[in-house]
């Protein structure tokens, strides 16, 4: 709202100056082509009323522009204002993007559940005894809170069929669809105890989520298995305990249980697959019934793709 007032502000007075430039231009013009000099004193008298108006003109046009500078000073203060205000700071979107505040870089926090509350965002949390620092997005405002973004997908625009170091290190943008990586998982979930939500929504609209009371990923020697998965409760299907135990498998590493078979590379599509999976939501981004789909199938008891994924991880106080 500052910004479209102080720009449609701005344009009237441009506007207004514009007018007064060319209306003082026209009139000189005019005279100059229309009235011939007239003989003797009149001639001069005629010429010094001339530039007496003339002269009432330009400074016409220097009070208009001195006002105008003064203006364009104060809109850009308080579009400066407006911008540093923590409204401004706040991310809009219609189509789906993750919304929330810019990070402060003087501040760092241990979880998201430390993070301040009633602002989902971006903020700075330390990983590990070392302290690491992982730019990450906090949902504060969806299931009490608390609950760390890892991967997140709405629109197709990114594209999740990815090798193995893609997925260790992550990829994408954190406002717009990504993962964060395996590696940052792995650092995260083996230093606290964490639970999961998933959330899933069909190209219908339907929506269910998933909850499991235990999370935690394994190394990278280990090949990242999810280790733990606690408990399910949820409206979307348990179909993610198929995998627990399961180590991570990309196109170019196959590390799942069917010997027939190379389940993210036929499937294509990295996840903790067993032979091959009920859950496989860094699939193709596909309104159909296929094994290459964002898959949740007990959803709907179906391979019908999903439109929408967010899986979270929340700390879980152990006091």
């Amino acid at each position: 709202m500052c910004s479209t007032v102080s720009l449609v502000f701005l344009s009237n007075c441009v506007l207004i100056f514009w007018l007064q430039v060319s209306s003082s231009s026209a009139y000189n013009c005019t005279t100059t082509a229309q009235e011939q000099p007239i003989p003797g004193n009149a001639n001069e008298l005629a010429w010094l009323a001339k530039l007496d108006h003339l002269q009432s003109i330009v400074e016409m046009l220097f009070n208009s522009l001195t006002t105008l500078q003064e203006q364009s000073r104060k809109i850009l203060a308080q579009q400066a204002a407006c911008d540093s205000s923590p409204s401004a700071k706040q991310e809009t979107s219609t189509d789906g993007q993750l919304l929330g505040t810019s990070p402060n870089p003087q501040e760092s926090w241990a979880s998201c559940k430390e993070a301040p509350v009633n602002s989902s965002g971006v903020y700075s949390i330390k990983v590990g005894d070392k302290g690491e620092l992982l730019e990450a997005f906090c949902e504060q405002n969806s299931f009490q809170g608390g609950w760390l973004v890892i991967q997140y997908r709405f629109d197709g625009s990114m594209d999740f069929l990815r090798d193995w170091t893609d997925y260790r290190n992550g990829f994408g943008d954190i406002h717009q669809e990504f993962w964060i990586g395996l590696e940052w998982l792995h650092r995260l979930t083996s230093s606290r105890p964490y639970e999961l939500m998933v959330e899933i929504k069909d190209f219908e609209g339907n929506y269910g989520y998933a909850h499991y009371s235990e999370f935690e990923i394994g190394s990278e020697s280990e090949q990242y298995p999810l280790k733990k998965l606690g408990a399910y409760d949820g409206t979307a299907g348990d179909s993610l305990t198929y995998s627990a135990g399961r180590k991570f498998s990309t196109y170019d590493r196959d590390n799942d249980d069917d010997d027939t078979i190379h389940c993210a590379r036929e499937h294509e599509g990295a996840w903790w697959h067993k032979a091959c999976r009920f859950a496989h939501l860094n699939g193709r981004y596909l309104n159909a019934d296929s094994h290459k789909s964002m898959v949740w199938y007990y959803f709907k008891n179906s391979i019908q793709g999903m439109a929408y994924s967010r899986m979270m991880i929340r700390e879980i106080n152990t006091d």
